[in-house]
């Protein structure tokens, strides 16, 4: 899963075209970790249109590129331990205004053997109310840069954590506790660079019927 603007190379609000070419992608490279780690990672060629030129993204079942992601069918190279995010065990962590979240991309193409650079990253609207907004995304605050549109966003918290429902946990000092949060997609662009550095995030369960459309429609 990615955004609708880099599959499309278009701007999902105004269709405009995002290169100085007004090129489009026939295709995105995916860049695969093997299992051993300091070996580079295998490069997967992943079509996003077919021979006549249509998408092969699944959007919004009903909001369509008015959420600024997209599923792509994708078949991994064999022979690889693969952990895909919604497989991992997760815990439902707090979310409000102020806690801190990570951005795992790869700003300006940096991949790092494959493996994602986390920038750190606060809620800066309450994301309880994303799903029920015009715009039903929320705003983190968070520097980040080109190559980090489409990273997933996480929780990761060590130590006492408090949950969604209200109760106060504990947990040791290994992986600590792991929520997946949604999609970022981007900056909000401005004339001043000194302006707030803040971007979007497509919450979890937009993705979900995501999902859900695009394995309905394949079955």
């Amino acid at each position: 899963m990615t955004n609708w603007h880099v599959a499309a190379g278009r701007n999902h609000e105004t269709d405009a075209c995002l290169h100085p070419m007004a090129g489009v992608p026939d295709h995105l490279r995916v860049h695969v970790p093997q299992n051993e780690r300091s070996d580079a990672p295998y490069i997967v060629s992943v079509a996003t249109m077919d021979a006549e030129g249509r998408p092969l993204w699944t959007e919004h079942p009903t909001l369509g590129r008015g959420v600024d992601v997209v599923a792509l069918a994708f078949v991994p190279p064999p022979n690889l331990c693969l952990m895909p995010l919604n497989a991992m065990p997760m815990v439902s962590l707090k979310q409000r205004v102020g806690m801190p979240v990570f951005i795992l991309g790869f700003p300006f193409g940096r991949t790092g053997m494959g493996m994602p650079v986390w920038k750190q990253a606060t809620f800066a609207s309450e994301p309880c109310l994303a799903p029920h907004l015009d715009k039903p995304y929320f705003i983190v605050d968070s520097a980040s840069r080109p190559g980090m549109s489409g990273s997933p966003v996480i929780q990761r918290a060590h130590g006492n954590i408090e949950l969604e429902d209200g109760r106060i946990g504990t947990v040791g000092n290994g992986d600590g506790a792991f929520n997946f949060v949604g999609i970022y997609s981007g900056r909000f662009h401005t004339e001043d660079v000194d302006d707030a550095q803040l971007g979007r995030v497509w919450p979890r369960a937009l993705l979900e019927e995501i999902l859900t459309s695009h394995l309905t429609a394949k079955s």
